[in-house]
């Protein structure tokens, strides 16, 4: 945020009476303050809402009946797609 509000303040400071470069740094600390507020609206206000389980978490376990044809193409899924463990039979 303060990189694109100091191009635009810099680009927008040509016209004003203090220059490109005072406008710049200024708008860059503008974008900064406002990237930090949204940062941490972020991680407090929409974080909390997850609840988080302590201990030990449930694991479910497929069973996938398919013809051999097959089986690299659902294996691939669910490698992609973050599996524990695959195996084949």
């Amino acid at each position: 945020m303060a990189t694109a509000f100091s191009v635009i303040g810099a680009s927008i400071g040509f016209k004003l009476t203090w220059g490109p470069i005072y406008w710049g740094l200024i708008s860059a600390f503008v974008g900064f303050v406002l990237g930090f507020v949204i940062r941490l609206f972020i991680e407090l206000i929409l974080k909390k809402r997850k609840r988080v389980r302590k201990g030990r978490t449930s694991q479910i376990i497929l069973i996938i009946d398919c013809e051999e044809a097959k089986a690299e193409l659902v294996e691939s899924i669910l490698w992609d797609h973050f599996a524990l463990g695959v195996a084949k039979i």
